[in-house]
């Protein structure tokens, strides 16, 4: 599919440039300007991000086309500040000179980032191995990405269990390879949050799921919503398209190098059953890079798109919330909602995704309808977003409340996966289990750290009720012979005790 220009431009914003203010002449000549000019003649050099107008041209105020050259000594963190606040001031700006950036220091800087108790490569390397002489490890590194001759490894396929009983592929890099994709991670965040859309959450620098939950509280409670598009895109880390990925990039980015690198990553193929396969589209779930470039993809395709086309033309009010690939669209108007869907439908198979038909739907939801469905005596639909089921109810002063419990699907794959991690634990050894209690109440906090929100507290509270009893059940499972009355189990519980169920996310007021 041949790839234009005007296919991946969004309608961002033109740049009004400021231009200098000169005073009056003085004998027949300008007065010299202290603003970035010398005294001394102007020579004309090449310059790595410079693409500014030569010579006393240069003197106006104008912002450049493309970032200025930093100087090699500048430490990394002051370069990527740079990079941000030029991107601040000209959001058109375009950055020519990028890969130089992964130096030996900004990387062992990356490395310290890496965590230490992840599944290793193709390559068997883990991290603590690496960093056994990392310093001649990335100096080596370095040396291959100057002179164009790094390649990276294929990433190692494994699959992990959905709710639904499918399988989600992950896809691991090498050590090595994850380090590159930090270094560019870093350098790509630098560009591209200052203009990322402020209803985008997913995988963004002090943004999560809670931010995005609120978000959409604020929207649903607050704003004149009565209709929900809650749409999925099918496969999409798998089917995101390389050309129009690239195309995404040169948006801000001219650095040839970077954007091979890049190419080099997302082309890298997969090891699954001792069998290399080629990668022609997609970017794998797992890697450092690919949240990034999934937001990146996402923000021209949908976010941009919906601010120009989708807002400027609705009857009424209308907002999306995304997270990574997920999002729900709220709408004023019913009709608004309903050509939203078939727009979004053409919108994405021009760039190669396509919807879930069995997981989207455009339901009617929020203040309005539910007012109208308590008079009428029906009862509307719910929803699921980022693990939790949004349905529409009341509080206790009997006024319309969004209502935000554990999604069913998510519970029931969560007791699942502790009945099946606890009956591995008590066949350990004796000495392996001790501490067995701790463990749990790790996984108790996590639970209550993430599903802790405020209107949850009988869902969390079940979880722990559920939990509570499967250990008894799985504790007396050892043997023939019962290990604890429930007498004794509750003396046990009073010395160790699990963690009990707690708010631990209070609902915020999200200002967009």
């Amino acid at each position: 599919m041949p790839i234009h220009e005007s296919d991946m431009n969004m309608g961002e914003p033109k740049h009004i440039l400021k231009t200098n203010i000169r005073r009056k002449p003085e004998n027949g000549k300008d007065e010299q300007l202290k603003f970035r000019q010398s005294d001394a003649s102007i020579v004309v050099k090449k310059q790595g991000n410079s693409c500014g107008a030569k010579g006393r041209t240069t003197m106006q105020r104008n912002f450049r086309d493309t970032a200025a050259g930093l100087r090699a000594g500048t430490p990394l963190t002051t370069k990527l500040e740079s990079i941000t606040s030029l991107v601040k001031r000209n959001p058109q700006i375009k950055f020519t000179s990028l890969a130089h950036m992964l130096r030996e220091d900004f990387l062992l800087l990356c490395f310290e980032e890496l965590k230490q108790d992840r599944v290793p490569g193709i390559d068997g390397i883990t991290v603590e191995t690496y960093g056994n002489g990392k310093k001649e490890r990335i100096a080596n590194l370095v040396e291959r990405l100057k002179t164009n001759n790094y390649k990276p490894l294929p990433v190692k396929r494994t699959y992990i269990p959905k709710a639904n009983g499918s399988k989600r592929p992950l896809g691991i890099p090498t050590v090595e390879d994850k380090l590159v994709q930090m270094g560019i991670k870093k350098i790509l965040e630098a560009i591209y949050e200052p203009i990322f859309s402020k209803t985008s959450f997913g995988f963004r620098p002090n943004l999560g799921c809670h931010d995005a939950l609120d978000k959409l509280r604020i929207e649903i409670m607050f704003r004149p919503v009565e209709s929900i598009v809650d749409m999925d895109i099918r496969k999409f880390f798998d089917t995101v398209n390389h050309g129009w990925m690239i195309k995404a990039l040169k948006m801000k980015i001219a650095d040839s190098r970077m954007l091979s690198l890049i190419t080099r990553i997302l082309k890298s193929g997969v090891m699954e059953e001792g069998e290399i396969r080629d990668t022609t589209a997609g970017t794998p779930q797992g890697g450092v890079l690919s949240p990034l470039l999934a937001n990146v993809y996402l923000h021209y395709i949908l976010d941009m798109w919906f601010g120009r086309d989708i807002k400027s033309k609705a009857r009424g009010y209308c907002e999306l919330i995304r997270y990574a690939d997920d999002f729900v669209a709220c709408f004023a108007n019913g009709k608004d909602a309903e050509e939203f869907g078939v727009e979004l439908k053409k919108r994405l198979a021009k760039y190669g995704l396509s919807i879930a038909e069995d997981k989207s739907r455009i339901i009617k939801f929020g203040k309005k309808s539910w007012q109208k469905a308590q008079r009428t005596k029906e009862k509307l639909q719910t929803f699921d977003f980022l693990g939790f089921t949004h349905c529409c109810g009341k509080s206790r002063k009997g006024n319309f409340s969004l209502i935000q419990q554990t999604s069913r699907k998510k519970y029931a794959q969560k007791i699942k996966d502790i009945r099946q991690w606890l009956r591995q634990e008590v066949r350990k050894p004796r000495e392996l289990q001790e501490g067995i209690v701790k463990r749990i109440n790790q996984k108790l906090s996590g639970h209550y750290q993430y599903y802790g929100r405020c209107g949850n507290y009988r869902m969390i509270s079940n979880f722990y009720q559920k939990v509570r009893k499967m250990f008894y059940k799985i504790l007396n499972s050892r043997s023939d012979r019962k290990s604890y009355t429930w007498v004794a189990y509750e003396k046990m519980l009073k010395y160790n005790p699990l963690i009990l169920p707690k708010i631990c996310v209070k609902t915020r007021n999200y200002t967009s």
